[in-house]
């Protein structure tokens, strides 16, 4: 009996501005990280960039591995063994033109340590057909520092240019900061919802009044695993000593819906 009224419960919990969970989504991708290293047909390694989630990305090898039937990204101090510049090195992937969904429910079980200035994130973009000027973005986590929370958000061309909070496109969620999350979203054509341990953080429904408001029916996205450190919003790396930083992704599940 007392399964029985989990599963009721679960069910009802995103009946408001979402369809359930069940029995409506079929699993239709898996990554396990089993084998003895990265897949490269489904992940490339993310290069040195400008912004602030790239700027101290580094190819090394010992930055991005398999470990344990674990995806492990970790941030170092740059102690000059590799052609790289930057203060720190970090490590991130992403499978940008080779694996992407549409319409597409996502799971992805994690953990990290905590250490000042560092910013690991997960989080899925659009594939490059994407007109730039509507941007869509889905932050399934984002952490910082020693917070015993995360931030989930939704970024379209609507919020960061009218940087309207109405309706609201991001919350925070406490976690065990030390322990596995699963953080997931659901995607439909009238809504995202933002899931983290099988709990619903919050609901964005889709307005059809309002320019840029909600493109991500409209294209397949993809997956981007980072481990970041400093930034405008994170700060400085406080310690030296905290490092190295590390994320650790255990497996990611998508699931399309089958009415």
């Amino acid at each position: 009996m007392k399964t029985k009224t989990l599963i009721l419960l679960s069910a009802a919990v995103c009946l408001f501005g979402c369809k359930a969970s069940a029995p409506g989504w079929s699993l239709v991708w898996t990554e396990d990280f089993n084998g003895p290293a990265i897949d490269t047909s489904t992940w490339s390694r993310v290069s040195l960039g400008p912004y602030d989630w790239n700027n101290m990305m580094s190819l090394r090898e010992d930055l991005a591995y398999i470990e344990n039937g674990e995806l492990v990204l970790l941030g170092k101090v740059n102690d000059g063994s590799s052609p790289d510049t930057t203060r720190f090195v970090t490590g991130g992937v992403q499978s940008c033109g080779k694996v992407s969904f549409t319409l597409a429910k996502f799971e992805i079980k994690a953990r990290f340590n905590s250490a000042g200035g560092f910013w690991p994130a997960l989080w899925l973009m659009p594939d490059c057909s994407f007109p730039k000027e509507k941007y869509a973005e889905v932050d399934l986590m984002e952490h910082l520092n020693s917070d015993p929370f995360v931030y989930q958000t939704v970024h379209s061309g609507y919020t960061l240019n009218v940087n309207d909070s109405i309706p609201p496109h991001h919350t925070t969620v406490p976690v065990d900061p030390d322990g596995w999350n699963i953080y997931g979203v659901e995607i439909y054509k009238d809504s995202l919802c933002l899931f983290t341990n099988g709990e619903k953080s919050f609901t964005y429904p889709r307005v059809d009044s309002l320019t840029n408001q909600f493109p991500w029916a409209e294209f397949p996205f993809y997956m981007i695993l980072s481990n970041q450190l400093e930034g405008g919003w994170v700060g400085k790396v406080t310690d030296p000593g905290e490092l190295p930083s590390e994320l650790r992704v255990d497996w990611i599940k998508v699931y399309e819906w089958k009415e």
